[in-house]
């Protein structure tokens, strides 16, 4: 990946610095949070085999399809971690993820449940939920930029 943009999760550093070691198996997740903002930042880039590898395999689906065309990863927030930790087993966090898809704005809103298995952390289950609203071609873009969505991701999404 070696580019020293930022890392989509949301930290303030490069994703060299972040996700990236992680995806490619460099590195590990040491907590429940640091796979979850991998997992993240795979879906923003549609990295399909990682998401795969780091699901449980008790739960894991057959495929998984990540279609980078259909939606526009804009953030992510953190809004509560149980467990989860260098020392735990399982764990939990909760966060939600918004998304430009076919001119809406969606928030995609989920507590994850995670568990380690042989010192690695996987991705378990979660609960959902999600909200979407229409983004008027004359407000302000919700990717931050500052700029009318007309004018901004307006043409990507």
């Amino acid at each position: 990946m070696s580019n020293e943009k930022p890392c989509p999760c949301g930290r303030d550093t490069s994703i060299d610095k972040c996700c990236a070691p992680i995806i490619e198996n460099q590195d590990k997740a040491e907590t429940a949070e640091q796979l979850m903002r991998s997992r993240y930042t795979a879906f923003t880039l549609a990295n399909e085999d990682y998401i795969m590898e780091s699901w449980a395999p008790e739960t894991r689906p057959e495929e998984v399809d990540v279609d980078d065309d259909a939606i526009q990863w804009i953030g992510l927030e953190i809004e509560e971690c149980e467990k989860g930790g260098v020392d735990d087993e399982d764990g939990s966090v909760t966060f939600t993820a918004s998304f430009l898809s076919s001119g809406k704005l969606c928030h995609l809103h989920e507590k994850s449940r995670f568990v380690k298995h042989n010192g690695l952390w996987y991705y378990l289950d979660g609960e959902t939920g999600s909200e979407t609203k229409k983004v008027g071609r004359n407000e302000l873009c919700p990717c931050g930029s500052g700029k009318k969505y007309k004018t901004c991701c307006r043409g990507k999404s």
